[in-house]
């Protein structure tokens, strides 16, 4: 199973996108495994898709990850109150609520790979 995070998402959706080529590659490589992403993630790519970049072919990106077998994790109660003890931990005032999400489910499920640009990730794997 692989966690795909918004940064990635974006970085596919977007062509001009400093990441852009890693994301498609890294896509490539790891196109028959399972993927995983949350509530939170899709709500992230809607906005800021929609916002930066173009609201129709983000539309349309979206929809595409909901037809696909991709795992979307909803917003429970056991994973808010993980992620907000996460939250909480973090001492940067810099950390996304979103990002604490998703590493609340990375921990649940037990995630080895992460598809991911967001530097935030690593830190906070790699500080425990």
């Amino acid at each position: 199973m692989i966690f795909i995070d918004a940064s990635f998402y974006l970085s596919l959706l977007n062509a001009n996108d400093f990441n852009h080529n890693k994301a498609v590659s890294q896509a490539d490589k790891f196109r028959s495994e399972d993927y995983m992403t949350s509530q939170a993630v899709l709500g992230e790519l809607l906005t800021v898709g929609s916002m930066r970049y173009d609201k129709e072919l983000t539309i349309e990106f979206v929809e595409a990850i909901l037809q696909s077998n991709t795992r979307v994790v909803l917003e429970k109660y056991n994973l808010i109150k993980r992620a907000f003890s996460i939250f909480k931990s973090i001492k940067s005032k810099n950390i996304s609520w979103v990002d604490c999400f998703s590493f609340a489910i990375i921990e649940k499920f037990k995630i080895q790979k992460i598809l991911t640009f967001d530097k935030d990730f690593k830190r906070y794997f790699f500080s425990k």
